[in-house]
């Protein structure tokens, strides 16, 4: 892999009709990467692999760095939708079908689950959550992402007019209350702890100005990649002293700085926004030339969507047996519990994939995708074949 500066022309963040032009292939890469993050984030803390960890013992530390690692992944995903999106035709069909495929996967998934697995209580408020994804508290990107998609045209058009320094400076002004939120650890902007349409939307400021202006010369791989290992390291290392600190009995559990010791680690936390945009200049920077792998890259991309909802779904979510057993790998060496989480990780990722894309193939197969496009194409038809019968009726009136 080399290194380019190739605009990407995928017109968002979440599943959409591919476009002609080319698109970023370090971006699509980016996504597989971003929700392997978000994976591994979930291994990590759902599965109990870190919390049942002997505290500070060296399995402990190093599945707290994983966890804080994968932390910036949700903020990743947010910026890939700005540098996707800004310069792309805005449609609301995309979301239609975006809400469509979510659908259908949750559907999928909780019947697969009440019919094979039978250790798993498949309950009613299960099948209501799989019929509205809205109202899902795991898919809280959906419902976050359904406040700011109508709002993305207006964004667009306001961050296209910008100047460069009006860009930065807008950048710069939204992420001050993360400054503020870590100095008096409150919340008076709405942000709620980065789950929120507001955040998506200050991270989207973010990825469209290096979809506008590019990668700054200086931001190679060896700056890039470093600034990312740092931003993981501080918050990763103040977490892990305060604890020493707590154990060795030099801090009370009610002391401020103890009930704050992870207050670095958070999707609003400066240093994940840092490690997400290190991650995305990064990436945008490298050029795939060998036409299989990209293929298969784009394959994966467009499947990471699918990979999201099927592993959060609640069938999957709940499934005890399967999330609980992840918890043994706190017990194994540490190569053998980092072997076993990566394995892990890998193998819900290929297998959600497998089944997102069959998914989407299925789609086109029964043509759902023109569906979309021809109900979401008839109210233009219908207002063009009304607007023709007036203009008729008025020339020969006139007549």
């Amino acid at each position: 892999m080399t290194t380019s500066n190739t605009i990407s022309n995928q017109p968002e963040l979440l599943p959409a009709t591919p476009q002609k032009s080319e698109r970023n292939m370090g971006v699509e890469l980016f996504r597989i990467v971003s929700m392997l993050l978000v994976i591994l984030l979930h291994v990590m803390g759902h599965g109990g692999v870190r919390a049942y960890s002997e505290t500070l013992s060296t399995n402990y530390m190093v599945a707290k760095f994983l966890e804080v690692m994968a932390y910036c992944s949700v903020n990743c995903y947010a910026i890939i939708s700005g540098f996707a999106n800004v310069k792309s035709k805005f449609k609301f069909r995309r979301f239609v079908h975006l809400w469509l495929e979510t659908v259908v996967l949750l559907l999928g998934v909780t019947a697969f689950v009440h019919f094979f697995i039978p250790s798993v209580e498949v309950t009613k408020d299960w099948w209501l959550n799989a019929l509205m994804p809205l109202s899902r508290r795991e898919l809280w990107y959906l419902c976050a992402y359904f406040f700011m998609f109508p709002l993305i045209p207006l964004l667009n058009k306001g961050l296209l007019s910008l100047k460069r320094w009006q860009h930065i400076m807008i950048i710069f002004w939204l992420q001050v209350p993360t400054i503020f939120k870590l100095i008096r650890h409150t919340d008076n902007y709405a942000l709620s702890a980065g789950y929120s349409a507001i955040w998506l939307i200050c991270l989207y400021v973010i990825g469209a100005y290096f979809r506008i202006y590019g990668a700054p010369k200086w931001a190679k791989w060896f700056v890039t990649l470093p600034i990312f290992l740092i931003s993981t390291a501080i918050p990763w290392y103040k977490f892990i002293y305060i604890e020493t600190q707590y154990r060795e009995g030099l801090l009370e559990k009610t002391s401020e700085i103890y009930k704050y010791s992870d207050d670095l680690i958070s999707y609003v936390s400066p240093f994940m926004v840092i490690m997400a945009t290190s991650l995305l200049v990064f990436f945008m920077q490298v050029k795939i030339r060998f036409k299989p792998t990209k293929v298969i890259i784009a394959n994966l991309a467009k499947a990471t969507w699918g990979v999201f909802v099927i592993h959060v779904s609640s069938a999957f979510w709940y499934w005890d047996d399967l999330w609980h057993s992840f918890r043994e790998f706190a017990k194994y060496p540490t190569w053998k519990m980092l072997l076993a989480v990566f394995i892990t990780v890998l193998a819900i990722f290929f297998v959600t994939a497998f089944i997102t894309i069959d998914k989407i193939y299925l789609f086109k197969l029964l043509r759902i995708d023109w569906a979309i496009e021809w109900l979401a194409d008839l109210p233009g038809k219908l207002s063009a074949r009304i607007k023709q019968k007036r203009a008729e009726k008025t020339e020969q009136s006139a007549q």
